[in-house]
């Protein structure tokens, strides 16, 4: 059963930003206890002046939308696609590299501008055997290459993944699921990452609601310290880093947002952006192309609840989110990483104290965040009509 972190026994107003403005004044920093970076929470800065007016992009409404439906033509032909049926909702796949002409409801094709060459037609060992790279001293370089796909979350023009139909969400994870089985099996892929920009300063270039997959010959080094930490406390403890968050997470309450029998959703304790919430599941898992498809559903179905209350608090706020699971260049016998999903929306920018320190400033702490969650949560609460 789903329910939020605390039932109320009336139903509450959705919250609004203004609710940031109780949060306490003084600052304070927060280690997070998987990247080791430290965050300074600074909620006085919610009050600070701003002259400049936000101007939003100008949409280009007479150029054709490459995503919709009867367009497919104008990317490159799909690698995976499933539709399903108005009537039965029945998935079956369809091989729309021979027949674009097909009906499909999610779709997935090769990144027409690709961040990374394609490791399937560069050398697979170019990389790892050290032919790639280029040292000289103090400027090193080397061959990245892999796969940089888009998955197209409608053949409908919508703009947000809470218009979809719930059943086109499920498919969507079961995209996410199967292309990271797809990449996992690529001798020479060392990471895989998924992720989704929404609006322009989330860094989304087409309104067309869809989400990116970038697999890449090597692991970036955040990942590798995240990686390291989990493992030197697996070894210290014996239990994952993850779960014991998740438990400490439980028994505090006060940055929880919802849980069920599979999922829970809360803010982090050291979140580096404000309002950041981490969807993972309560049972350890390090894989998230392994999970089953209840435990898919349940995740997809926690995702969208959380965006569609992060839209009722911020209405129209560009936000990203993105999948970590355990990278395939990682040896992991203690079985030490635990996969999540980050959802953040782009409300504050990154200034020059963060680019000189790498210290985040966050003007909103956690609990405020997720107490804001948990009020539009009870708020639209099905108990509670």
């Amino acid at each position: 059963m789903f329910e939020t972190a605390h039932e109320q026994s009336t139903a509450q107003p959705s919250p609004t930003a203004t609710d940031l403005s109780n949060q306490h004044p003084s600052s304070e920093s927060r280690l997070d206890p998987y990247s080791g970076n430290w965050t300074i929470f600074a909620p006085q800065r919610t009050e600070r002046p701003d002259e400049f007016v936000d101007q939003a992009p100008t949409i280009k409404t007479d150029v054709a939308c490459p995503f919709c439906r009867g367009n497919e033509a104008i990317t490159p032909p799909a690698v995976w696609a499933r539709h399903i049926p108005e009537t039965a909702r029945l998935f079956r796949n369809v091989t729309c590299c021979e027949e674009e002409e097909e009906p499909w409801s999610v779709r997935v094709v090769p990144n027409k501008y690709p961040a990374v060459g394609d490791l399937q037609s560069d050398s697979k060992t170019a990389f790892d055997s050290g032919a790639g790279r280029r040292d000289s001293g103090l400027f090193q370089s080397g061959c990245v290459s892999g796969g940089h796909e888009v998955i197209i979350e409608s053949p409908r023009h919508f703009h947000s993944l809470t218009q979809l139909d719930i059943a086109e969400i499920d498919l969507v994870f079961q995209a996410y699921r199967d292309r990271i089985k797809h990449y996992r099996s690529i001798e020479g892929i060392q990471y895989i990452n998924v992720f989704k920009n929404v609006g322009y300063d989330a860094g989304a270039s087409l309104t067309h609601s869809h989400s990116q997959l970038v697999a890449l010959n090597q692991i970036p080094r955040p990942v590798e310290r995240i990686v390291e930490r989990m493992s030197h406390h697996r070894a210290s403890t014996g239990c994952c880093l993850r779960c014991d968050v998740i438990r400490a997470e439980r028994k505090a309450k006060e940055r929880m947002i919802a849980c069920d029998e599979t999922v829970i959703a809360y803010c982090p304790f050291a979140s580096q952006l404000p309002m950041m919430v981490r969807v993972t599941t309560l049972e350890h898992q390090s894989h998230f192309e392994n999970l089953d498809d209840r435990a898919l559903e349940s995740v997809s179905r926690m995702v969208f609840r959380v965006i569609s209350w992060l839209e009722k608090i911020r209405p129209g706020t560009a936000y990203n989110y993105c999948l970590n699971t355990c990278p395939p260049g990682v040896n992991d016998p203690s079985d030490s990483f635990h996969w999540s999903i980050d959802i953040f929306p782009r409300m504050s920018h990154v200034a020059g104290f963060e680019w000189s320190s790498g210290c985040m400033i966050n003007p909103v702490l956690p609990e405020a965040a997720a107490a804001m969650f948990r009020k539009c949560a009870a708020a639209n609460s099905p108990r509670r009509r």
